[in-house]
């Protein structure tokens, strides 16, 4: 196809261009079926696309136009014909990923595939395909034939062939890893999931490694020794993880003395640093309910205040505090402090398992994280009770 192609050869080159750019293994034009094979016996048959792009030349349509329309055909034509046909075909293409805990937010309970991993985290499953992943359903497993456990692990078999540990020859330096590449993702932050990737820096650093994931796509590894550093991490994360659409955690991970991967606030629960970034995670996953949650209320009929989180420096370190208010009909998220207010009255704050063990609450439906629904504050005589449980927060 040279500097003279006619329309025919140049649809047949932009496809075969495309395929390239999806992963297709040797794509090539079949001049008598008019179609690009591929991958040895995967086709694509162009009669229809040159319809849709080159037929009506006239018809003004720009290039880039074309471009794009050869584009869509390619990526979703592929991605049809990637799909596994059965269990056999799914196996080497499974991969664990970790998502918030409010991603599934809205789907059916038994829709997708998925297990609490660490606090507020879930690891899912998806079919790597050559142009998007997709995530794993039950139905899909049914289908297949395969319980769950098998399924995750088969994909955390999968993730222990990309994963690479530390090289001790890097020495302190900080490892930041960035999945920026659409179509060949190494599944970065999944790699907390491969038993002995994080403890593997131990032996560089000299001490306990410490890592952050404030996005679905980046990974960084920090010596926990270095306080200046690790406060600097924190922040960078929190500011990451409050301002991008692709929010994972602000938290830090580290090992325990099994090197089994743990949040960081459960080795440190007085690090100032590790407690914020635990109270940031709740907010943001409460924020991410609440705005769901607000919008089913609205559509159900439902008048009830949909209650929001904030952090609150205290004498004990940050903590996440809510408000129950006097006569308010509230849907309360599960905090460290219960704020009481009433007009006219200054506050007092009472430790959450304080106030469920004192008023009976129980949560509401499945909401995860758990919220509860309260309609007024308790008779005088229990409010007296959680006074006498009241926090000096000051």
């Amino acid at each position: 196809m040279g500097g003279n192609e006619d329309s025919k050869e140049r649809l047949a080159r932009l496809v075969i261009e495309r395929v390239r750019a999806e992963g297709g293994t040797e794509p090539r034009l079949d001049t008598e079926a008019f179609a690009v094979r591929y991958d040895g016996n995967s086709i694509l048959h162009l009669d229809a696309l040159f319809q849709d792009t080159f037929a009506d030349e006239a018809s003004g349509t720009s290039e880039l136009a074309r471009e794009a329309h050869v584009a869509h055909f390619v990526s979703t034509t592929m991605s049809s014909m990637d799909w596994p046909v059965d269990w056999n075909h799914a196996l080497p293409r499974l991969r664990p990923v970790l998502k918030p805990s409010t991603y599934t937010l809205g789907s059916p309970s038994a829709l997708l595939l998925s297990r609490r991993v660490f606090p507020l985290i879930d690891e899912l499953v998806v079919v790597d395909m050559p142009a998007h992943r997709t995530v794993v359903s039950l139905a899909t497993t049914e289908k297949w034939g395969i319980d769950p456990a098998t399924v995750f692990a088969a994909a955390r078999s999968n993730l222990a062939a990309l994963t690479q540990h530390a090289d001790p020859t890097k020495g302190r330096a900080v490892q930041r890893l960035v999945d920026d590449r659409p179509h060949d993702t190494r599944y970065f932050t999944s790699w907390l999931l491969d038993p002995g990737w994080l403890a593997s820096h131990r032996g560089r650093f000299g001490c306990p490694p410490v890592a952050f994931a404030p996005d679905v796509d980046t990974i960084v590894v920090v010596p926990s020794d270095d306080p200046a550093l690790l406060g600097e991490h924190f922040r960078r994360a929190e500011e990451r993880y409050v301002h991008t659409s692709r929010a994972l955690s602000p938290q830090a991970y580290t090992v325990d003395e099994n090197d089994t991967v743990v949040t960081f606030d459960q080795i440190h629960p007085e690090d100032v640093g590790g407690a914020r970034a635990r109270c940031i995670h709740i907010t943001g996953e409460y924020a991410a309910q609440g705005s769901w949650l607000t919008r089913q209320y609205e559509l159900d009929g439902i008048r009830s205040e949909v209650g929001k989180v904030t952090v609150k420096a205290t004498p004990f370190g940050p903590r996440t505090v809510t408000i129950w208010a006097d006569n308010t009909d509230a849907t309360m998220p599960l905090t460290d402090l219960v704020a009481f207010c009433q007009e006219g009255a200054h506050p007092f704050f009472v430790q959450f398992a304080d106030v469920e063990a004192l008023t009976g609450l129980t949560p509401v439906g499945d909401l995860d994280p758990a919220r509860f629904r309260v309609r007024a504050w308790p008779p005088s005589t229990v409010m007296d009770q959680l006074r006498a449980r009241a926090v000096p927060v000051e």
